[in-house]
Formats: structure tokens, sequence, C-alpha cells
């Protein structure tokens, strides 16, 4: 007790009182975590790290549960991945990992991530020394694409599309470049409204109905040419790709699964 009155660690009461240990904060490991914890805001769409993704976590959160079960170099596992936040924090901690989903477009989510977040470089060679990674088993045939969900073969941006999965911008629409007078910024988005729609079923046969609804959204959106991806389509349907050229001059072309898969789209399109 003298030493540690000698030290000044013990805090001494009025007469009457019991003396106390002091202790310091910066001696303190500090207040043990409970199991609930809201210190760590979720992520919102102005959050710098947000990827739009909607369940994404924050990568604090992560890296504070990587930290309290694991240790430098450990394998750490996420089997349902989504747009990688535990990979990252993984590897910003000198974890080794191994991530898994069943999206193929949280796969690609994840792989920008870890390019643009972590520096890492898909490549086989890389990973093998440990400073890359690779993607494995993402669908490359008819039937493997048939099996999995709808909303993910489709690789929708949001229910309720409009008719519109994607948008093609054609490099032959690029503005010329054109003199500036001092203090103009070039409009890089002249050439904006210059696109082709995509619409993608999962379906055996697109039938009339789906290129009626096709065709509806080029007229409403004055588009000339539109691309539909489909496994199939009818007779019916592509006599109506045909007649609605001749009627409003407008193109759809009407690519196949297989046709991207045996990379024959230029030859359709030449």
């Amino acid at each position: 007790m003298d030493e540690l009155i000698a030290e000044g660690l013990v805090a001494i009461p009025p007469k009457g009182k019991i003396p106390a240990l002091k202790r310091y904060l910066d001696q303190s490991s500090g207040v043990p975590l409970q199991s609930v914890w809201d210190d760590l805001p979720p992520i919102n769409s102005q959050a710098k790290e947000s990827l739009g993704y909607p369940t994404q976590k924050p990568i604090a959160l992560l890296e504070r549960i990587i930290r309290a079960s694991s240790n430098p170099n450990d394998i750490v596992l996420d089997a349902f991945c989504g747009c990688g936040t535990a990979l990252v924090a993984a590897e910003n901690l000198g974890r080794q990992w191994i991530g898994i989903d069943i999206s193929p477009t949280a796969c690609r989510v994840m792989a920008k991530r870890l390019r643009d977040v972590c520096g890492l470089k898909e490549n086989e060679k890389l990973w093998q020394i440990g400073r890359g990674f690779v993607i494995r088993d993402l669908p490359w045939t008819e039937e493997q694409l048939r099996r999995i969900p709808p909303f993910e073969f489709e690789n929708k941006a949001q229910v309720g599309d409009m008719g519109i999965d994607g948008r093609i911008f054609p490099v032959s629409s690029l503005p010329e470049k054109r003199p500036t007078t001092k203090g103009e910024t070039p409009a890089f988005g002249e050439f904006m409204d210059h696109w082709y729609p995509i619409q993608v079923k999962q379906k055996e046969h697109v039938g009339r109905p789906d290129i009626d609804a096709f065709e509806a959204m080029m007229m409403r959106e004055d588009r000339q040419k539109g691309f539909f991806v489909a496994f199939g389509y009818s007779e019916d349907a592509l006599r109506e790709i045909g007649a609605f050229f001749k009627k409003a001059g407008k193109t759809i072309i009407a690519l196949t699964v297989k046709d991207i898969l045996d990379e024959q789209i230029a030859y359709k399109l030449g």
C-alpha cells in the first residue's frame, strides 16, 4: 500500500472513507465489448464506401469481428459474402480469405471492389503467391444459366424497369472533339442520348407478347435499334420483329444465349 501511495496510485478519501486504487485511461485497454454494438453507423447512400449493394455492411464492423476471432495469416471464410466486405476487411488485416456467393452479380461486384480498394489483380499466378485472387465456378453453359434465379439471369438494376434491362452506348456516338474557350468544360455527356435498349428474358421461347412490349418501349423511347436476349424465340416472335422493321423502320436484334456463349454476336451484327 505504501508503494502504491508513493506512486500516486491510491486515492485518499476524507477521513472515515475507504481508499481506492486509481486507474488511468492510458493504462486501460478499455471497456470490454458487450453483446449489442451500437457505435458503428450503418452504410447509407452518402457513405464513402457505399456500393449501392442492398445488404452492404460497414467495413469497420467486419474488421472488428475478424480482429476478435482470428490472427494474422489465418483463413477467413465468408460463405455468403455479397459485395465482399469481409474479404476486403480480411485483406486489410493480413488474413487469407475465401468468399462464396450464389449470385454472379455479387461475384462481379466483389471482384471490382478487390481490384479498386485493395489493389489486387485477378490473376492465377499472382494468386498462387498470395498477391492476387481468382474467381471460379461462375455459370458458363446454357444449362447452368437456366438454373440460376431469373433476377440474377436478367441482372436487373431495379424492379419495374419499364422494359429496359440495360443500355448500349455505341462508340460511334461519341461527339467530335471541338476547341473550347477558356473556362469552358467539354460536355462529356453530349452523346448520352444515343443508346440502344437491351431486354433479357430467361425463356426458352420468347413469344409475340414479349416482342410487342419491347416494341412499345422502343416507340416510347424513340430508339432506332434494340437488343433482345433469350434462350430462343417462337416463330410468331420472329415474324413480329420483321413486321416491326417494315412498319416502323426500327430494328430488333434477337440474340440467343448460345450466340453469346459461342461468340457469334459479331457475325449476327455484321
